[in-house]
């Protein structure tokens, strides 16, 4: 098995559980199925990762939520980070309605500082687009 596999695999979620999400993390979903596909075909030219801040930002209390905190989480990490040879981004889903928390405000204008370019998407398409406007990206 070659290591983009392994890094890939995933258990996923049941159908009862992603009927029971909201539309904002169903779209997410689809997104990282979507990014899983063109990591694997080569199609995406960048590392990916999702920083799961909610893990400790959903939980306020608890050794690992603090753990979590002290070691660099931050409030308003955006969804996605992307790393590549000459670059950075960080992508934000968000439904029709969705708006960005403070937090996420601030993460944004820390990432303008910074020149990191950034976005908020709202449909998997979307999402896609910004990637490849970025040049990171590639349809099939």
């Amino acid at each position: 098995m070659t290591p983009i596999i392994r890094l890939m695999q995933h258990a996923g979620v049941s159908r009862d559980l992603f009927r029971r999400m909201g539309p904002e993390d169903q779209m997410a979903c689809q997104f990282a199925a979507d990014l899983r596909v063109a990591s694997i075909e080569g199609r995406l030219d960048a590392v990916w990762f999702h920083p799961a801040s909610e893990l400790a930002y959903g939980h306020k209390t608890g050794a690992s939520a603090a753990k979590a905190r002290t070691l660099g989480m931050h409030k308003g990490i955006y969804d996605y980070v992307f790393l590549w040879g000459t670059g950075a981004a960080a992508l934000e889903a968000k439904s029709d309605v969705g708006r960005q928390t403070d937090g996420q405000k601030d993460f944004a204008h820390w990432c303008a500082a910074h020149g990191v370019q950034h976005s908020v998407f709202r449909s998997v398409p979307e999402g896609l687009g910004l990637l490849k406007g970025w040049g990171i990206y590639r349809d099939k």
